[in-house]
């Protein structure tokens, strides 16, 4: 899996510098923190109680290469800690622990960005935490399927002089239960994260 995720970063890497020699424009490197509120999505959601929101956060180095005449197109890989999870009322809080690499095209009008794109995830740790103390704490990550595939739109404001934010929907493709889980009621359950992020972008080369 180590090898998997290191061909994925290079492989983001590699698309970035192809972009950059494919066309003009500057490019940026920056950094951004931020909060999500997380949940599930899909008809089974809530086979185990009532599922709410958990919050958690975001950190993560960015790169952006701006295309073509006018730099009005990007192209802006990242690579993340994010916190996703779940909780259910009076019951339990889980918190799921990622390395996402999404690959987001944008627009960039003035300022005002608009941004889609795919996002591949590695789920590398789980921490579910019981209301009542004397039910221990899960921290396996059992049938729970580490590699996750997902999308990302959103909408932002950049600062010519490198402050930024930004709100975004990040939606799973991957189920994220595999195996005897799916199969107990889990088989349709997929992760929900709103993410609010602020961020800096130091200028680069051509």
């Amino acid at each position: 899996m180590r090898t998997l995720l290191l061909s994925l970063a290079l492989l983001t890497g590699a698309t970035a510098a192809q972009a950059q020699s494919a066309a003009g424009g500057g490019s940026r490197f920056g950094f951004k923190v931020g909060v999500v509120a997380a949940t599930l999505a899909g008809d089974d959601k809530d086979f185990q109680g009532d599922v709410q929101n958990r919050f958690g956060f975001l950190a993560g180095l960015t790169t952006t290469k701006a295309l073509g005449v006018g730099s009005l197109f990007e192209l802006h890989p990242e690579l993340l800690y994010s916190q996703r999870g779940y909780q259910i009322d009076d019951v339990s809080k889980t918190t799921f622990h990622n390395i996402d690499l999404p690959l987001l095209a944008r627009v960039n009008a003035e300022g005002l960005v608009f941004e889609a794109g795919p996002q591949v995830g590695y789920l590398f740790a789980r921490k579910t935490k019981f209301e009542d103390a004397a039910t221990p704490d899960i921290t396996a990550r059992g049938e729970l399927n580490k590699l996750l595939f997902g999308y990302i739109f959103g909408v932002g404001y950049q600062l010519a002089s490198g402050p930024n934010v930004g709100i975004r929907y990040n939606g799973g493709i991957t189920r994220l239960y595999d195996g005897d889980a799916a199969l107990a009621g889990g088989n349709k359950i997929r992760n929900s994260v709103f993410q609010f992020h602020l961020g800096f972008d130091f200028p680069g080369g051509n």
